[in-house]
């Protein structure tokens, strides 16, 4: 069992498909395009801006936790795989690390934050010239979401990978899917990470 389970990650961990390669430049150019967008979007209904309600400790150490290791599976993936074209060697020992602290972070965020994220975006009664309150923005909300989501199937496809139930040419699917669902993780950790501070500077 331990053997299959190296070859899983091994397997896991080889070289990168030349598609998703030339697609990571327009992933992140995609993200810096709706920062911009949303930007100057908030900027023009400045007047309008949303009281945000405060965080607890708790929810920030979760939420802390869940972009140091956010931040280390994005930089150990993506830069080894734009370097060298393969997940290996010490890049690959500190990605596996950064697996188990967001397999263990992602269930507490789950638990912590879907109370805040679970209504929709809160709209103005007509009439009510009163501050909004609410703790996370439209964008920030959505962007949870895709986190959680994603992130299920980062962690899923892991977990499928280290058992004897597919063949070659289904560890390599699995991997593929693990690729993008990490890109969407990475893109939507970025944007929300954005939502949520913007705020917190007075802009929207």
């Amino acid at each position: 069992m331990l053997a299959q389970w190296n070859v899983a990650v091994i397997g896991a961990a080889g070289s990168a498909g030349e598609t998703f390669v030339s697609i990571l430049p327009f992933a992140l150019l995609g993200v810096l395009v709706v920062v911009v967008a949303h930007l100057l979007l908030a900027l023009a209904r400045r007047r309008a801006v949303v009281s945000r309600s405060p965080w607890g400790w708790w929810a920030w150490l979760v939420y802390l936790g869940t972009l140091a290791s956010v931040a280390v599976l994005g930089i150990t993936s993506l830069v080894a795989v734009i370097r060298f074209g393969i997940l290996d060697g010490w890049w690959l020992f500190i990605h596996m690390f950064g697996a188990g602290a967001f397999t263990f972070v992602l269930p507490l965020l789950a638990l912590t934050w879907c109370e805040a994220n679970r209504c929709e975006c809160p709209a103005r009664p007509a009439g009510d010239e009163g501050p909004q309150t609410t703790r996370f923005s439209c964008l920030a909300k959505t962007m949870f979401w895709l986190i959680l989501t994603a992130g299920l199937v980062v962690i899923g496809t892991m977990v499928l990978s280290m058992l004897p139930l597919f063949g070659t040419h289904g560890l390599e699917l699995l991997l593929d899917v693990h690729r993008y669902a990490g890109l969407a993780v990475v893109a939507a950790m970025i944007l929300h990470l954005y939502a949520t501070v913007l705020p917190r500077l007075g802009v929207g």
